[in-house]
């Protein structure tokens, strides 16, 4: 079965798809799940399942019959957002609620909209949910201009301020603190097409199934706002009323093989700092006697447990945060994960892949500068995993944040995971792989011949395009990773200018007239000159020219440009090439234990005098400045003078995390490179 089949009754859907050569897998849509949200969860498929591919319709839909073995719970998988201070959207309310039970409270809808108070704080009743049981929402606050809810509960009986008929004083020893206010969404709509075409009740066959959803989240202040000005209406009649926070938009798109991709676009109608993940995931079902183990590419040590191997999540005893300081490199924040069940014995049972594309808003770069404080967590009780697109990044009105996520199944045997994901305009090669191999090969035929272009740090080595036997690679150390781009071949008929396509020849990063230009008054200050290359090149040598000795050391390396601010991003470098001799002249050349890969655009070239400040080396330059834009901050008094890039004081000892302190008038440096 190289196709789909989807099984529908009104908003209830089953998708099947052949996953291996004995196998199908089977997973539940709801199209009107908690909040009339799309979710992954149906009575009659309460889990993702495997299916023997003899297996008749009638044993699978509409409810899944013993022939099925269950491998994943993920009726929480439909991610909602954080405002900081509460998840909502998907099937989440704001959880500042408190709810209240009374027996003969006498309350009626006549009372909604009324505003009661503990002595120190104001809460307002928002809906008569039975006759013994009420729901008050909290009181908000505004901070920086934006409304938060507060998560506290009545310190004393409530007694009226306004707005009620009804005034009797309400007791809080029936208090149940923390409760989702609902509903917290309106104006959804969703549309499902398959191949193109509206899918029937029934059974249904195709490549491509397509699901769209939109919704709008009402701004909390809004909520609390509107029912105080509406008593006696529930702000559930009157939603579309209530300022806006936020409108959602989710694409779900499934292809042969068990592979979902959800893209969520996030767009902010008024100020609000946002948290977004795009997709989560809940842990596999596991076996008797069997265990959940995890991987995750360039993730060290966190939680006491090591993710650069396969690490226990059974054994994972606290909430576990992946920040830039659990990475080995901090330009990619952490961004999948392969998990697999296995059963006493340690052998694989099923497993899934799951991570972030470097598309929109999920680039390496881009979701450096927003996940600073928190790019994964893992929760302790749950074991579920919370990738992060964005973590605390506060959008003005009109501003939108969007990431797309993949989501694989996977059978065993398995030694890597090896995938092609396509997000319907663009095709991604994924490697991932524990423990080092002199040489792997990874099939692909339906990219044979198709360039393959970084799209973020790897130390994976692989030919520069698909291979008719697939993907040659190496894993030089565990564990190895990479992603990248498959390009149609569409090379020019000549070279680039200063483009480079031979593995072991040398080139200029900058072509033209050179001078000499002496490290005085640059001791240990970083100077950062803006380059470009017009496509990715692995390099595995760099080399300056010493034109008159020095004292001390010369330390070079790159750092990548972040296209927010025009400037260097921040976090660390590219790659640190560590340091050169001065004491003597000619090329000093450093040697790359590992190839990195410059990336296509901008990027920035840096180079600090260390070690030694007694006689400053001069070193050659080129003889034409950089022509770029630089800010030079609040004024203009910078400008005097030649201007070349943007430098970082007291940098002793190792490339690492920066601040900008100004621009230099030093020339950019001569620099080659050897095309790894």
């Amino acid at each position: 079965m190289a196709e789909l089949i989807v099984y529908r009754s009104n908003a209830l859907m089953s998708v099947r798809s052949r996953i291996d050569a004995t196998r199908d897998v089977v997973v539940p849509v709801n199209l009107a799940y908690a909040e009339s949200m799309v979710g992954l969860w149906h009575s009659g498929l309460p889990q993702v399942s495997l299916v023997p591919a003899t297996a008749t319709d009638a044993q699978v839909w509409p409810v899944m019959s013993a022939v099925g073995t269950r491998i994943h719970d993920t009726s929480d998988d439909n991610c909602p957002i954080n405002t900081g201070w509460s998840y909502v959207g998907g099937n989440h309310g704001y959880n500042v609620g408190n709810q209240i039970v009374v027996a003969n409270h006498g309350k009626t809808t006549a009372d909604v909209g009324s505003q009661w108070s503990d002595g120190t704080r104001v809460f307002t009743l928002l809906a008569v949910t039975s006759a013994s049981s009420l729901l008050f929402g909290n009181p908000y606050t505004i901070v920086d201009g934006i409304a938060q809810g507060a998560r506290v509960k009545p310190a004393a009986p409530l007694t009226h301020v306004s707005g009620a008929t009804n005034r009797t004083t309400v007791p809080i020893t029936g208090l149940i603190p923390d409760v989702q206010i609902r509903p917290v969404t309106h104006s959804h709509t969703v549309a499902v097409e398959l191949d193109g075409r509206p899918v029937p009740d029934g059974r249904s066959t195709g490549l491509e199934l397509v699901i769209r959803e939109s919704y709008v989240i009402p701004s909390y202040q809004g909520m609390i706002d509107t029912a105080r000005a509406n008593v006696g209406t529930p702000i559930a009649t009157i939603m579309p009323r209530i300022p806006s926070l936020c409108r959602i938009s989710n694409v779900y798109r499934w292809s042969p093989g068990g592979g979902l991709l959800v893209t969520q676009q996030v767009t902010a109608l008024t100020r609000f700092t946002l948290n977004a993940g795009v997709t989560q995931c809940a842990p596999l079902t596991p076996v008797p006697g069997g265990t959940r183990r995890q991987s995750m590419p360039n993730v060290g040590a966190a939680g006491g447990l090591n993710w650069s191997a396969w690490a226990n999540i059974d054994s994972l005893a606290a909430l576990t945060d992946f920040t830039p300081a659990t990475l080995t490199n901090r330009l990619m924040p952490a961004s999948s994960m392969t998990q697999w069940v296995v059963n006493g014995g340690g052998v694989q049972q099923w497993g899934i892949a799951v991570g972030l594309l470097p598309v929109a808003d999920g680039t390496p770069e881009i979701r450096a500068r927003h996940t600073t404080a928190k790019g994964w967590f893992i929760s302790a009780s749950l074991k579920k995993n919370y990738p992060q697109l964005v973590w605390g990044r506060t959008l003005a009105a009109g501003e939108s944040v969007t990431g797309t996520a993949y989501r694989r199944y996977l059978t065993p045997p398995s030694t890597a995971t090896e995938l092609v994901v396509s997000d319907g305009g663009q095709d991604f090669v994924l490697i991932e792989r524990v423990g080092a191999v002199a040489q792997a090969q990874m099939a692909a035929p339906q990219l044979f011949h198709r360039l393959l272009v970084p799209v973020g740090p790897t130390n994976l080595t692989v030919p520069d395009r698909v291979t008719v036997a697939g993907v040659p690679y190496t894993v030089p150390v565990s564990p190895g990773y990479g992603m990248w781009r498959a390009d149609p071949d569409a090379a020019p008929p000549q070279p680039l200018p200063g483009v480079t396509r031979t593995r072991g020849g040398y080139f200029l990063a900058r072509s033209g007239p050179t001078a000499e230009s002496s490290c005085a008054g640059t001791y240990q200050r970083l100077l950062l000159h803006p380059f470009f290359l017009a496509e990715p090149t692995p390099v595995d040598r760099a080399c300056v020219e010493v034109t008159r000795t020095g004292t001390g050391v010369l330390r070079h390396g790159v750092y990548a440009h972040d296209p927010a601010t025009g400037r260097p991003a921040v976090l660390g470098p590219i790659a640190d090439f560590g340091s050169v001799a001065v004491t003597s002249v000619g090329v000093r050349e450093s040697v790359l234990d590992t190839a990195v890969t410059l990336p296509a655009g901008w990027h920035w070239y840096g180079h600090v005098w260390q070690v030694s400040e007694v006689t400053p080396p001069t070193v050659r330059t080129g003889g034409v400045g950089a022509a770029t834009v630089l800010n030079l901050g609040a004024t203009a008094a910078a400008m005097a003078g030649d201007r070349f890039g943007y430098e970082v004081t007291g940098t002793t000892g190792a490339l690492g995390a920066i601040t900008v302190g100004g621009v230099h008038q030093f020339p950019p440096p001569q620099v080659a490179y050897r095309r790894a």
